[in-house]
């Protein structure tokens, strides 16, 4: 009787461990329970190749910034941070210069992509964000690079991702151009806006020469994110 009643009980107990997980054939509960997905287990995308920025106000060497900003006061170069809301996903700097000769401003914006869609990682994310970007810019799918310096164009060399837009956005007397430069390395997205203006209507601005200095700008910070 005794023996009986304990078998009972056994069952009793293994009945209600079997009602809160999966059990094998043999009684034992399964430690692949199930969690909604083949196998037990559940999958999501990868994150992206970054996970913090760099400090945005020393990205560009001095050098650079002397050749961007000629003639600006030593606190200049020491840059302005842009106010963000969160620096682990989006920081920048910019750098204004004011003589009597013209302006010029430096920005450079830094933002890391996070995809919060399990099924697309945050370099794919990135990706799309990108060419959404160049899309807005003017800039037709797939677009070859260019040898002619007309805007907005796609470049090579620079992240995994380029395109370089100027824009002529002065109005007599003088000259104002503005040159926006965005790249993507991995899950990270970097913009540079040159902005230059002149009030002399006999000297026009070389767009040649600042859409070079604007790239360099580029290049460097590309190399930035990978030293």
């Amino acid at each position: 009787m005794q023996r009986t009643m304990a078998v009972r009980w056994a069952g009793l107990a293994l009945a209600a461990v079997c009602g809160f997980a999966a059990c094998t054939a043999d009684g034992d509960a399964d430690d692949t329970a199930d969690s909604g997905t083949p196998g037990g287990s559940q999958g999501s995308a990868q994150p992206g190749r970054y996970s913090g920025l760099p400090e945005p106000c020393g990205a560009v060497n001095g050098d650079t910034l002397r050749d961007l900003l000629p003639g600006a006061e030593a606190e200049v170069y020491a840059g302005e941070p842009m106010v963000t809301y969160d620096t682990g996903r989006r920081v920048g700097c910019e750098w204004n210069n004011t003589a009597d000769s013209g302006t010029q401003r430096l920005a450079v914006d830094f933002q890391r992509v996070i995809s919060y869609d399990p099924d697309v990682s945050d370099d794919d994310q990135a990706a799309l964000d990108f060419e959404e970007r160049a899309s807005d810019a003017g800039l037709p799918a797939a677009t070859p690079p260019a040898e002619d310096t007309g805007a907005p164009r796609t470049l090579d060399g620079i992240g995994q991702a380029a395109f370089i837009d100027d824009r002529q956005t002065g109005t007599d007397p003088g000259e104002r151009r503005e040159i926006t430069l965005a790249f993507r390395n991995a899950n990270v997205i970097v913009t540079v806006t040159y902005t230059v203006s002149t009030p002399m209507t006999d000297l026009p601005l070389d767009s040649t020469q600042l859409q070079q200095r604007t790239q360099t700008v580029a290049q460097q910070l590309a190399e930035g994110l990978d030293g």
